[in-house]
């Protein structure tokens, strides 16, 4: 269960098969096997040895990949970033992660180079255009010359001595929004990963020789798996930088995909964009939608538009690695008796792997109907937050993933979410705590109190909204306001809109901010409090 063994496996099963291909570059498993090879050989001149982070800020590209198994190979623990945040937010992870390397593509160099005065532990950067400071990329291979087989057979071992790794070691961190504010490093194992790949593959009845496309990012636990899990079946990955659909159809028709994962606000875009209808779309047999729930009118006119899709929704998050439950094409029933027909609002039932239960306050199993929290327990979930033990003990209590998510299940299984136990958004399929937003709100000098809420939102799902209060005498704009927070957080964290409340925000009799309150008027009419 060690991942350098997936992309080993694939060029030695599947040499010849188009293992990546991207805006006109495309390559063989042997040809990627023997890059990532040259790559490792690099990094490890470089310093880079077992353990050591190195940090990709990365849009989609064969780069990536190459660049994820080049760290399993040598043993390095990637960290993913989330090529939206702010810079402040870059820089806190990067050196709350203590990396030792940063790699980052053409678009975001000028990015990463604004970063460096102020990351400590980095001591090696690369970038794939060899930008003046950087590291080149291409260069970094080119300097192993080490001889490499050429026959028909792939490679039986890397021209490199490979370090001794374990099922337990640490693959990657993957930091997700903070219940505090600050962003926490999710630590997944070989195994996790592993694990979680071969539940995916059987979950979601995966065949070999798919053509995969990377629309949505590949940083994101949500797109990531499907790096192992079309590696593994030995399948081609389409990659596009960022999600486009008009860029989506066009690569869909040309290198007839078969699946992709796309996010529900993606699939809305999609299917509402006027050049839907006059692409060949036909080769596409599966989506995979998740990351934030699925509107059921949305999903009824999605599958409407790509009649001869099949449909599957994932539910998980980045501590569970990420998948837990299913739901399969076989239950988006749209006629038929209302047993069936509300499966359609449910996230599914376990997959194959991992125990999914959803309890009471004493820790034990709801009756169908009642309201509990998922929690969830398999080989698949976190070893911990980074260098975070007291989150990590509240969140693995008693050897169960506490998910935060509140949710009923039926007699048949399937789990309905119904609201969230943690105080987080979900918007356009990004995780977002209010507490996030609320101490950049609090930083600005005319505010007094602060209150961030989701409300219903028909193109994100759920927007980011602020209620403030303000200090006497203070004269406070929305759109100061949103200006003052769009210079300090990622994009999708920034207000969508701002209301500024006349007196104190409604309270409880010890003081807390009554939040449930703030938000009853706008989720007035919802079946549930997620959207």
């Amino acid at each position: 269960m060690i991942l350098k063994q997936v992309l080993r496996r694939a060029a030695r099963l599947f040499p010849q098969r188009t293992a990546t291909v991207c805006q006109g570059h495309s390559q063989s498993y042997r040809e990627l096997r023997t890059r990532v090879d040259r790559l490792a050989s690099g990094l490890e001149r470089l310093g880079i040895a077992p353990g050591d982070r190195v940090a990709l800020l990365m849009l989609n590209c064969h780069h990536f990949i190459e660049m994820v198994f080049a760290c399993f190979e040598l043993g390095a623990v990637i960290v993913p970033l989330n090529t939206r945040l702010a810079a402040d937010e870059l820089a806190f992870i990067i050196n709350d992660a203590e990396c030792a390397a940063l790699v980052t593509d053409e678009a975001l160099e000028p990015l990463a180079a604004t970063l460096r005065p102020r990351l400590h532990s980095v001591r090696s950067y690369v970038a794939t255009n060899g930008a003046e400071g950087f590291i080149s990329y291409e260069e970094l291979m080119k300097a192993e010359a080490k001889p490499h087989a050429t026959s028909q057979q792939a490679p039986q071992q890397s021209p490199r001595q490979s370090p001794q790794q374990s099922e337990d070691d640490l693959a990657g961190i993957f930091y997700t929004s903070g219940t505090t504010g600050v962003p926490k490093g999710v630590m997944l194992s070989h195994a996790n990963l592993w694990m979680n790949s071969l539940h995916s593959i059987v979950a979601l009845n995966l065949g070999t020789a798919e053509v995969h496309l990377h629309a949505a990012p590949m940083f994101h636990l949500a797109d990531f798996p499907s790096v192992l899990n079309t590696t593994l079946t030995g399948g081609t990955h389409a990659i596009i930088e960022k999600f486009d659909p008009q860029v989506l159809m066009e690569v869909i028709e040309r290198h007839r995909v078969t699946a992709t994962m796309l996010v529900p606000t993606m699939i809305n875009f999609l299917i509402n964009h006027p050049e839907v209808k006059r692409h060949d779309l036909s080769s596409l047999k599966w989506v995979l939608y998740g990351a934030s729930p699925m509107p059921v009118e949305l999903l009824k006119r999605a599958m409407e538009t790509l009649p001869g899709c099949a449909f599957w929704q994932g539910y998980g998050q980045s501590e569970s690695g990420p998948l837990l439950t299913v739901l399969p094409s076989a239950d988006h029933i749209i006629e038929g008796p209302e047993q069936l027909l509300r499966r359609l609002k449910s996230c599914g039932r376990p997959i194959i792997g991992v125990e999914v239960e959803v309890f009471d306050e004493r820790d034990q199993p709801v009756r169908p109907g009642e309201v509990g929290e998922i929690v969830a327990r398999g080989p698949n979930i976190m070893r911990g937050y980074w260098k975070r033990p007291d989150e990590t003990e509240r969140t693995l209590r008693g050897g169960w993933l506490r998910t935060g998510d509140m949710a009923t299940v039926d007699e048949d299984g399937y789990i309905y979410i119904v609201d969230r136990k943690k105080d987080m958004i979900i918007t356009g399929g990004e995780n977002v705590y209010s507490t996030e937003v609320e101490n950049v709100v609090y930083a600005h000098p005319e505010v007094r109190e602060a209150a961030v809420i989701g409300v219903p939102d028909k193109k994100w799902g759920e927007a980011v909204r602020a209620i403030v209060s303000l200090k006497a005498g203070a004269s406070l704009t929305e759109a100061q306001l949103i200006a003052f927070c769009a210079a300090r957080l990622a994009d999708y964290k920034v207000p969508k809109s701002v209301e500024i409340f006349e007196g104190e925000l409604p309270k409880s009799g010890t003081g807390k901010i009554l939040k449930k309150e703030l938000r009853e008027k706008y989720w007035q009419g919802y079946e549930r409090r997620v959207n």
